[in-house]
């Protein structure tokens, strides 16, 4: 797959059919797009392709679900072979009419355009689906609207994916993403509090931008080398440390190692309790070795 960062110059391209919108989950809806825009490639002889910003964008600061670049990816295996990014700073003011002509065929390539069924674009987002067919008919195109997608009676969203994430259902927000939901960031240095408890952890901030779940204890996988590795994580701002930011600090049974530096995958599978402050380490001792057993316990029963 290709990321391409457009820059403004018309540059020819091989002819694509482009799959429009943020994508700020690639949830079951988005997804649905993506193969929208494959099938029709395929009729066209085209390439199947996306568009989208580049990172977080202020209307969507603190709300996305899976990051920018763990987005890319996800493109890819829902079948983008390239991938169009532009920032938003670059793009925000352009017309309805400016963005078709513009970006999606002029730098695109575009010669079908796919779009969700609430797609909005252009300055102040003053356009809709109906608008983006309009514009690529002028220029010589065409452009399909997806229906909602629906999962058992209920219509896949990111705003009812965001929802469960905030009340402790990731089972529920998984159903919609068509996968667990997970984080994927760096392991960076903390107190070493858990391996002084006897359960060491990995730390992970959670960067701007990116939606943080209810605070408290989740079972979990953490993936390292493409083994999955039960786990515990615990959510949250430390209340029984001091500490700063929000962060995910993730016990990992059954592996032995320095992670520091490196990037790893969790995956949120059951919440376990809510956060809470302990009255001493002992007390915190022994609820986390509570929260082993519970985690291990629910992905056995899971069979995995």
């Amino acid at each position: 797959m290709e990321i391409i960062y457009l820059n403004g110059a018309k540059t020819p391209r091989e002819k694509t059919v482009v799959a429009v919108g943020n994508f700020d989950g690639v949830h079951k809806g988005h997804q649905a797009l993506l193969q929208k825009a494959a099938s029709l490639s395929k009729e066209l002889g085209a390439v199947p392709a996306v568009w989208s910003f580049d990172s977080y964008t202020p209307r969507s600061a603190g709300v996305w679900i899976v990051q920018p670049s763990d987005r890319n990816a996800l493109f890819g295996e829902y079948g983008a072979e390239k991938v169009f990014l532009s920032r938003y700073e670059d793009v925000s003011s352009y017309s309805a009419e400016r963005f078709v002509r513009d970006i999606l065929i002029g730098e695109c390539g575009a010669v079908r355009a796919v779009c969700g069924y609430n797609f909005r674009f252009g300055k102040d987002a003053a356009a809709g689906a109906d608008e983006l067919d309009g514009y690529m008919r002028k220029y010589g195109g065409a452009a399909f609207k997806v229906e909602p997608v629906e999962v058992e009676g209920e219509i896949v969203s990111s705003t009812s994916v965001r929802g469960y994430l905030c009340e402790g259902e990731p089972k529920k927000a998984a159903r919609l993403l068509g996968r667990p939901y997970y984080i994927n960031l760096p392991v960076v240095h903390g107190r070493r509090l858990g391996t002084k408890l006897g359960f060491p952890t990995i730390n992970q901030v959670f960067p701007k931008g990116l939606i943080v779940p209810r605070y408290g204890a989740y079972a979990c996988y953490a993936e390292i080398d493409g083994i999955k590795y039960k786990a515990v994580s615990d959510v949250g701002i430390r209340p029984t440390v001091e500490g700063a930011g929000i962060i995910s600090e993730t016990h990992i049974l059954g592996f032995d190692g320095d992670l520091y530096s490196c990037t790893v995958k969790v995956e949120f599978i059951e919440f376990l309790r809510p956060e809470r402050k302990f009255d001493s380490l002992d007390a915190l001792k022994a609820q986390i070795g509570e929260d082993v057993e519970t985690a291990s316990r629910i992905l056995r029963d899971q069979g995995t």
